[in-house]
């Protein structure tokens, strides 16, 4: 088992990371059944929120969960690192993280003075989890900070999101040149682009549509097909934790239905873009 290793970035803040993260995630443990692990490296611990109640509502006895150790704990204490991986459903684990981590940053420089020694202590303290998972997704700030830096090192594929704003599409490109500039020009690190994510278009906005078809010509084919439109099933799940709610019949309720399996196709858009490397 060699995990496959995800960064989902931007470095425009806002743009639905987290929540890309966060199910992408779940479909490549509950669909897709690959034993995942989501690494939480944003200081404001929303993902981790998010999963904390995810494991409440999706589990019988619905117990809260505490998360006494997280991220920081893995990188900057001698302890066991599986003392800081938490069960969310079958085959989803998450490393969470809280404001602490923010130390982070200030404390590191100070153990090493070379970005490229950093980059590889951050290896080094989590590369054995590479052999106990199929998938590692890496949720991280939208800044070019220690953080985002480490997570694109540490990665073997760069997911990008992007809204449909000026803003979000430069963003987007200056996050591929940073993959390519830095990352593998500077630090010799053959990251790649999965693909790029559209997120949360305005089905009928005029605006929405021609900013689109500008990310068409600029990300090619690297563009997904499957669009995330303006959904308020996600929206409630930052809230709700993502549910899998049930018919009678056994089957899922529409809105939970309709957006799992947009994020299940997701998943089967970046599988097929990794073979184009392989």
């Amino acid at each position: 088992m060699s995990a496959q290793t995800y960064v989902v970035g931007n470095f425009k803040g806002g743009v639905g990371k987290s929540t890309c993260v966060q199910m992408l995630g779940f479909e490549s443990a509950s669909a897709k059944k690959r034993k995942t692990l989501i690494i939480d490296l944003d200081q404001q611990g929303n993902t981790s929120d998010v999963m904390r109640i995810t494991r409440m509502v999706n589990r019988e006895e619905n117990e809260p969960i505490e998360y006494s150790y997280t991220i920081y704990d893995v990188l900057m204490s001698d302890i066991d690192p599986h003392m800081a991986i938490y069960n969310i459903i079958d085959n989803l684990d998450i490393i969470p993280a809280n404001a602490l981590f923010e130390n982070y940053a200030n404390e590191i420089p100070q153990m090493f003075s070379k970005r490229i020694d950093q980059f590889n202590y951050f290896v080094s303290k989590l590369s054995f989890l590479k052999d106990e998972y199929d998938a590692i997704y890496l949720d991280v700030p939208p800044s070019m900070s220690i953080f985002s830096q480490s997570a694109a090192y540490f990665a073997d594929w760069a997911i990008i999101v992007l809204q449909t704003q000026v803003m979000s599409m430069r963003n987007g490109l200056e996050y591929i040149q940073f993959m390519e500039e830095t990352m593998y020009g500077q630090y010799k690190h053959p990251i790649r682009a999965a693909g790029v994510i559209p997120f949360m278009l305005e089905k009928d906005d005029a605006i929405d549509k021609e900013v689109y078809q500008q990310a068409q010509e600029l990300f090619g084919e690297h563009l997904l097909k499957n669009v995330v439109f303006k959904n308020s099933r996600l929206k409630r799940y930052s809230g709700s934790g993502i549910t899998l709610e049930k018919k009678k019949d056994g089957g899922l309720k529409q809105w939970d239905k309709k957006t799992h399996d947009l994020f299940i196709g997701i998943l089967d858009e970046l599988d097929e873009h990794q073979t184009w490397f392989a």
